[in-house]
């Protein structure tokens, strides 16, 4: 079934991120802020310890002999395994495509990027570290995907941000660190469809049931394309809340019924974003979009479906949208303009 839903995917050119489950997450440290911009606008991340440079060397000799340097080089430092440690994570246990976050001074802001490059040594001349330039020299090489200002973080990653080593493995946080960047992807064979909610002012319970309800009411109207005799149900889809104002609705569903996610999110952007309209004749039910055929291929079209019904939803779900500040995913914005016809 997975290869089946990635080749449908890609089949219909649908805007789902692919995440590799085995990637890794760090939190790379910026010296309490100084270096935070010289490492976001020149695209790179940085460690010191430049007495040890030396890659291969560094890779092998043994621990023992290495700590017992460290120790002599920096003999004020009392924890000279900690640096090994560092310096080893940052060559050898950091790879291309893992995720890495730094933060500004103060935290007031968290950027995301993705490693793009194995370690290299940068020269660093005694001129430029004297005018303020990052003195380390073991770098790698980073695409920056998000910055976040730390009011609009995840709370779960605030106990993250307290961590002082120079280099933190976050691999706890993927989950939240996967919705902060992406909201539309398919990881681990589950899909995940992330709603940010944006109203600021406390939201009635009443409010936020209903809206959760009208969404998921659109999940019978989603089409089964690997088994178009098999419905797909409500709860075969899982619902994650930050539920402070703003927050996140989190919706997953995985194996047989992943489709139904991916299904949820194209059609809020084209049914709820009014760019698809539906239509019955006596003898056929069609549907006009400027989709090329994408919307027929996500709703179920059957004579007895219920248009009705669907138009109702549609109308519930602009209401809910409305209310809640509720923000479609960035990835699925521009789809109605991706199908147009020519």
């Amino acid at each position: 079934m997975a290869k089946d839903l990635y080749s449908l995917i890609d089949e219909l050119d649908l805007p789902v991120v692919k995440i590799d489950s085995a990637r890794n997450y760090w939190l790379v440290r910026t010296q309490s802020g100084e270096y935070y911009e010289e490492f976001y606008f020149d695209n790179f991340i940085a460690i010191g310890w430049d007495e040890f440079n030396d890659i291969e060397q560094f890779k092998s000799t043994e621990k023992s002999i290495l700590v017992k340097e460290i120790e002599k080089q920096y003999p004020d430092n009392k924890q000279p395994g900690l640096i090994y440690n560092q310096i080893h994570r940052f060559l050898f246990e950091m790879k291309p495509n893992d995720v890495v976050m730094i933060p500004s001074h103060n935290s007031t802001h968290v950027s995301f990027g993705l490693i793009e490059t194995h370690p290299y040594i940068e020269t660093v001349s005694e001129t430029s570290i004297e005018e303020g330039v990052c003195p380390f020299q073991k770098r790698r090489k980073i695409k920056w995907v998000k910055t976040v200002k730390r009011v609009e973080l995840d709370p779960l990653l605030y106990r993250m941000m307290q961590s002082h080593h120079t280099i933190n493995n976050a691999n706890d946080y993927a989950d939240v660190i996967d919705r902060t960047l992406y909201s539309f992807y398919l990881k681990n064979e589950t899909a995940h469809l992330v709603l940010n909610v944006k109203r600021q002012k406390e939201i009635a319970a009443i409010d936020l049931v209903t809206g959760i309800n009208n969404i998921l009411e659109l999940v019978p109207f989603i089409n089964n394309p690997f088994d178009p005799e098999k419905e797909f149900n409500k709860n075969e889809i899982e619902l994650k809340l930050r539920v402070q104002s703003p927050g996140v609705m989190e919706f997953l569903s995985s194996g047989d019924a992943a489709w139904t996610v991916i299904g949820l999110g194209v059609i809020l952007t084209f049914v709820v974003g009014g760019k698809a309209k539906v239509t019955r004749t006596k003898d056929q039910t069609d549907v006009e979009v400027s989709s090329q055929g994408l919307i027929e291929k996500i709703l179920k079209f059957r004579k007895h479906l219920d248009e009705q019904k669907l138009k109702q939803l549609e109308i519930e779900n602009r209401q809910a949208i409305k209310k809640l500040e509720i923000e479609l995913p960035e990835e699925t914005k521009n789809l109605p303009e991706r199908f147009q016809e020519d």
